[in-house]
């Protein structure tokens, strides 16, 4: 994943991988590199020897992440997030002038690609101010984490699908003979 995308982008990419985990009567999602690939491109390994040990680090970072982006505190997140930044070694460097700004570990592990990516994108997002626009689906059978960019930021479902499905149960209970 380039450090060219937008904060936007890159907290969208956090928030897909958050919602992997599993919550619930959700299994979990994060099963294979090639779903990591998915989520969060270019940080899966094109060797696949020792994916179990890579799936569990990366979820361990992902389940450090969750709070960091779903509930976060103000008064703590910017520290873990430091604190993340800090274990991973991540330093900021610049290929060319006017380019863009990446951040890299010398940490050879997957892990350490899917926290270059995200780590850094996450601290953009709380700098221009999205973290408060990060919302949980209000559908009760759905918990996925959405980054509401409407205009009046009053989404309350993380896709129209989601909308959709509650609306048609709500005008089903009201128009059902009691």
């Amino acid at each position: 994943m380039t450090s060219d995308l937008s904060a936007e982008d890159l907290l969208r990419a956090a928030l897909a991988l958050v919602a992997t985990r599993p919550v619930g009567a959700w299994p979990e999602e994060l099963d294979s590199l090639d779903r990591l690939e998915e989520l969060v491109p270019g940080t899966a390994p094109k060797a696949r020897h020792g994916a179990a040990t890579d799936l569990a680090e990366v979820r361990g970072l992902r389940d450090r992440l969750a709070p960091l982006v779903l509930d976060p505190d103000p008064g703590s997140a910017p520290a873990a997030l430091s604190a993340l930044a800090r274990e991973f070694d991540l330093a900021p460097v610049v290929d060319s002038v006017g380019g863009p700004v990446r951040h890299v570990s010398p940490d050879p592990r997957t892990v350490a690609r899917v926290a270059e990516a995200l780590v850094p994108g996450v601290m953009s997002a709380w700098a221009s101010g999205l973290m408060p626009r990060v919302r949980t689906c209000g559908a009760d059978d759905c918990d996925t984490p959405f980054l509401d960019r409407s205009s009046r930021a009053n989404r309350h479902y993380c896709s129209d699908r989601c909308s959709t499905r509650v609306r048609v149960r709500r005008h089903r209970t009201r128009s059902s003979p009691a």
